[in-house]
């Protein structure tokens, strides 16, 4: 079953997602790489009953040989697979009659054991292994940039921000190391729930692999080993958990690069001017102002962030499947899963760029910090008054000044000394960029 050759013009969407996916996740869910998957299922499984004596040496050979990816057509595959709710079927189908081109006894031999779902599972599973270790290590270097950045602006005053409104003065440190900690947190934990899923699937047609006999053990055994997976307790079929924690966990990270780009964006609004992303050729261009500088980095990965979480939710929602083997359940997740990687995708592959990098303006973070200059100071100078006077008299002699208008310094004049100490104004800010890079170090 050669590819036809209007395969190219019938399969459309690449522009697209082009907004959606990055060019390594991408690849790892194309229509090669997940018939190669899943041949390599079946090369695999020919190769493990054979050693098990469960096959001939030669039938294994022969299905090995015919298990070519470039020898199907993905357009004709997926027709059919809507006829019979998986892809493994048809699949099989034309495996099995590319082996009996070349050897007709062989083709008796194809699928030795197993199920459909036996099959996708898997393939889903080595799809993974293709698809997030590159992830995880772009969302290192990310986090390594913002730490960098963190040190270096350890005791850079900005203007706090609270409910969008001008608040007390922190050091811009703490922000950014805010946001290399939680993507850190969200990187260590997909971390954990993808190496969970690095395990077979294995179970024939309800789990109990009896068409095997004595001789299942040799064979998943040989199987798991050949596909490098771990070889767990018993067939998940219906237990899908390790799914649906990668699922949520891969929407935790996003939603964490999306915390960054949600503060970058609205620190590089013009009137606010604190951070840039890098430019660069046709970078953040608009197609009619040429003057603008837009967020392109920010928008991809927030353009991530309003989807991955209902990804997420749909492999959440499937996990009450229907005994041994489930109806719509699990048929709902690979291409929801495959949907969410190629969102993570996005999102890592856009914020590695803007957190490389990524320039501050010290100039405008002094200057809208001048600008408020009465919320900058407003709690402080309570407070060293309180020691004094008491909060309540405190409280209301700054709000007396803060009436008056024009500087809130002067109006404060014996204070003036003590609330120009920009040292003091930060407080404990450089400190806590300290503990939360530290944590990194340990974490790490």
């Amino acid at each position: 079953m050669k590819p036809s050759s209007s395969t190219a013009e019938r399969m459309a969407g690449r522009l697209v997602a082009a907004l959606s996916a990055s060019a390594v996740t991408a690849e790892a869910f194309s229509d090669l790489a997940t018939l190669r998957h899943m041949l390599r299922f079946e090369a695999a499984l020919g190769d493990a009953a054979a050693k098990a004596g469960l096959i001939p040496k030669r039938a294994a050979a022969v299905i090995a040989k015919a298990c070519d990816p470039s020898l199907y057509d993905p357009v004709s595959l997926a027709a059919a697979a809507r006829r019979s709710a998986t892809l493994t079927v048809p699949l099989v189908k034309a495996l099995t009659e590319e082996v009996s081109r070349r050897d007709a006894a062989a083709a008796g031999y194809v699928h030795w054991g197993a199920t459909s779902q036996d099959v996708i599972d898997t393939a889903m599973v080595l799809q993974l292994g293709e698809a997030l270790p590159p992830l995880l290590e772009a969302a290192d270097g990310i986090v390594a940039s913002f730490a960098r950045l963190a040190k270096k602006h350890r005791a850079t005053p900005m203007l706090g921000r609270t409910l969008l409104q001008p608040a007390t003065p922190l050091a811009l440190g703490q922000k950014i190391a805010g946001w290399a900690s939680d993507i850190d947190r969200a990187k260590r934990r997909l971390a954990s729930s993808f190496a969970e899923t690095q395990v077979l699937q294995f179970g024939g047609a309800s789990g109990s692999l009896t068409a095997l006999g004595c001789d299942a053990e040799p064979v998943m055994k040989a199987l798991a080993k050949t596909l490098k997976l771990a070889l767990p307790p018993g067939p998940w079929f219906t237990q899908r958990v390790r799914v649906a924690a990668l699922a949520q966990d891969c929407a935790l990270l996003v939603g964490a690069l999306a915390k960054a780009s949600r503060d970058i964006s609205l620190m590089m609004q013009i009137e606010v001017g604190e951070a840039a992303e890098p430019a660069g050729p046709g970078r953040g261009g608009s197609s009619t102002m040429p003057h603008k500088r837009n967020p392109v980095g920010a928008a991809l990965v927030l353009s991530a962030a309003a989807r991955a979480p209902m990804l997420a939710a749909t492999i959440v929602a499937a996990l009450p499947q229907e005994h041994e083997r489930a109806l719509g359940g699990w048929q709902a997740e690979w291409p929801t899963i495959a949907a969410l990687v190629e969102t993570l995708g996005s999102a890592v592959e856009a914020m590695a760029e803007v957190a490389d990098g990524l320039t501050i303006d010290p100039d405008a973070l002094q200057a809208n910090m001048d600008a408020a200059e009465a919320a900058v100071f407003a709690e402080r100078a309570t407070f060293l008054l309180a020691r004094k006077i008491g909060k309540q008299k405190a409280g209301a002699l700054v709000e007396k000044a803060l009436a008056q208008g024009g500087s809130f310094i002067e109006a404060l004049g014996q204070l003036e000394k003590e609330l120009a100490d920009k040292a003091a104004l930060l407080g404990y800010s450089p400190k806590f960029v300290d503990r939360l890079l530290a944590d990194l170090k340990r974490e790490g």
